[in-house]
């Protein structure tokens, strides 16, 4: 994909969106969708990898089958080369990735490209100075966890994509990551957060809002405790 041609992420919009792995039930259906901007939304489905499969297209490693996913107005994810970068905009963790099993955390750190004052703000703030020169290998698997939860926030990026950040740490671990994403919202930056796992800790630290995928289509939570379908 080229580069992104805005500055600020300020919309992403569904228009006619399909996705189905092959023998599956379909994930997305036609689906026409302005999606929640400058908040916290939780992705639910009775199939937690439709959620997954949505985090995904978000993150431009999917792409849908029919249909654009367009950032801005500016730019579009549909195949060709004028195509957004969303990498540009945003940090993501996956379950699925792992580094290479000797990498150091500080080699790590440094692959965000990063400035040197965020790298040093991260280990006064989650106390791993001691870390640094480990290989990834060697350390359990909450802390491995906790270091590549950390990696997508270290340019502070307007959207971040986490895949069931909660699952595999401890609460402590957890809500302390949480009050690192909320101090750079303070700041301005990580504005636009989806994740999966519906961790109620996630939900009440930060505000979130929860959408629901079901049978190809796609529903908000109102805070009238009824859905509202936003698939036409």
């Amino acid at each position: 994909m080229g580069q992104h041609k805005a500055n600020n992420l300020e919309h992403i919009f569904f228009e006619n969106v399909s996705y189905q792995n092959e023998g599956l039930d379909p994930v997305l259906v036609h689906v026409d969708l302005e999606l929640p901007m400058d908040q916290t939304v939780i992705i639910q489905s009775s199939n937690p990898t439709h959620s997954v499969h949505l985090l995904e297209m978000l993150a431009g490693r999917k792409e849908p089958q029919s249909g654009k996913i367009k950032w801005t107005d500016e730019g579009s994810y549909d195949g060709d080369e004028q195509s957004v970068s969303v990498h540009t905009l945003a940090g993501c963790y996956f379950e699925s990735f792992r580094p290479d099993p000797n990498i150091t955390v500080q080699e790590l750190f440094m692959t965000s490209g990063a400035r040197d004052e965020m790298l040093q703000e991260a280990k006064e703030h989650f106390e791993i100075s001691e870390m640094l020169t480990k290989p990834f290998r060697l350390l359990s698997y909450e802390i491995q966890k906790l270091i590549l939860l950390v990696v997508p926030t270290l340019k502070a990026p307007q959207m971040l994509i986490l895949e069931d950040p909660a699952v595999g740490i401890s609460e402590h671990i957890f809500l302390n990551y949480l009050d690192w994403i909320q101090m750079w919202q303070r700041q301005g930056h990580l504005r636009h957060i989806f994740l999966t796992n519906n961790h109620p800790t996630a939900a009440r630290h930060l505000d979130a809002n929860i959408m629901y995928i079901e049978e190809g289509l796609v529903y908000l939570k109102e805070n009238q405790a009824f859905k509202k379908i936003v698939h036409f």
